[in-house]
């Protein structure tokens, strides 16, 4: 079923607090602040439905040309196309993609493939959202995986880190802030999403399946959501070089199975 935005229960017309972005070292904020979901509209919501098909149009546009570059760079180039790409994979993610997302209906067995249509579950959410943005992977096996084993296909266990017998949030916050900024893939108790940080402020992007607010969302990091009332919680930061590589010149990634 699509959602009509005009008619979309009131706390679901989430938002964005501006479009002007600001790149700072590896991260993408908006003025002063991450792209929370609780500023933006319906109207804007409905905006970034609308040209979602066109901007993941662009980005592979783009991808093709950096792969292009890379191929024929020496290797200080290349350190810097690393780096441009990163960025440009984050801003795609935080300005586009998650956006448009936000306000999809979460269900255990949501499948969805078009924000604000249908469902989707968490794990879906995240190997969509991988996948619509390029990298070969299984959708569909990548979603069903354990959180550990989404995290494990992108990079080796020693590149993921794992806290359980319930630290508290504000170890957490420590330990990203230490991390660095960028995307993560964060695998809980029963549920994933993403992670994105940038100094000391730190937005979970997930399709929340708390009531009353049971769709993507992108909210603070210890708020009352899943993040903060797991006991295990394992980290892996994405948009390595070597990720970065794999994106660039289309390798595909066999899952992991735990």
């Amino acid at each position: 079923m699509i959602h009509s935005l005009t008619n979309m229960n009131p706390a679901k017309l989430i938002p964005v607090l501006a479009f002007a972005c600001v790149l700072a070292g590896s991260s993408v904020v908006l003025g002063e602040t991450h792209l929370y979901s609780s500023g933006m509209d319906a109207k804007a919501v409905q905006q970034k439905r609308e040209n979602y098909p066109a901007r993941l149009k662009a980005l592979e546009e783009y991808r093709k040309k950096q792969a292009e570059r890379y191929g024929q760079s020496d290797a200080p180039t290349r350190a810097a196309i690393f780096q441009e790409t990163r960025m440009h994979l984050e801003t795609a993610l935080l300005q586009d993609v998650f956006p448009a997302w936000y306000g999809t209906d979460w269900a255990f067995s949501g499948t969805s493939t078009k924000p604000g249509e249908g469902s989707i579950a968490c794990g879906y959410f995240v190997s969509t959202c991988l996948t619509q943005v390029g990298f070969k992977v299984s959708r569909t096996k990548l979603a069903q995986q354990a959180s550990q084993g989404i995290i494990e296909t992108f990079m080796a266990k020693s590149e993921r880190d794992i806290f359980a017998g319930g630290k508290s949030m504000e170890f957490i916050k420590g330990y990203l802030k230490k991390k660095g900024d960028g995307l993560y893939i964060v695998g809980l108790d029963s549920h994933v999403g993403f992670v994105s940080v940038s100094g000391d402020d730190m937005a979970f992007i997930h399709s929340s399946y708390y009531e009353p607010e049971s769709f993507v969302v992108a909210e603070k990091i210890d708020s009352k959501n899943p993040l903060s009332d797991s006991k295990y919680r394992v980290f892996g930061k994405i948009f390595s070089d070597e990720m970065v590589l794999s994106w660039l010149t289309q390798r595909e990634y066999p899952v992991k199975t735990n």
